[in-house]
């Protein structure tokens, strides 16, 4: 196993802290969806906010990691990894969907369907993070980059 750079953990841990914060972001604003309308202003800032998370990890996540791979080496099958790649991409078509029927502004007069496709985007997003940190963390232990015990999945 090759000695592993300070800038290559610095990487990883980023990645994984992108998803907890991204999971975070989506479990405040489908608790907001569920509220009155007089939350909608506020739902729309927290909408912006991880909207901007999510294509800011998409950037870096995207230049930086085959997902294929990642998948490969945790022992998942072809089969797995075809769905798992599968349901990525209606997730990420699905989220620009949301995202552009949504921003920039929910108004209060949409807010009872907001908060409907809301709860199950989050919820969506939240289970691809989970899985994605599942499978970085399992990667990371086995090349050493994070040792044991440093991640606690939600």
């Amino acid at each position: 196993m090759k000695p592993v750079s300070d800038q290559d953990r610095a990487n990883w841990v980023r990645l994984i802290d992108d998803h907890e914060r991204i999971a975070d972001q989506c479990a405040i604003l489908a608790a907001l969806s569920q509220k009155s309308s007089a939350e909608s202003g506020l739902a729309s800032r927290k909408l912006i906010e991880l909207a901007v998370s999510v294509a800011d990890h998409l950037k870096v996540e995207d230049e930086v990691i085959d997902r294929t791979a990642v998948a490969m080496e945790a022992r998942c099958s072809s089969d797995t990894i075809a769905m798992m790649e599968e349901d990525l991409d209606i997730l990420r078509s699905d989220w620009k969907a949301f995202i552009g029927r949504w921003l920039p502004v929910i108004g209060p007069g949409d807010w009872k369907l907001f908060g409907i496709q809301a709860e199950s985007m989050m919820n969506r997003l939240q289970e691809q993070v989970k899985l994605e940190t599942k499978l970085l963390y399992d990667h990371a232990l086995q090349d050493g980059v994070m040792p044991a015990g440093s991640l606690v999945l939600h």
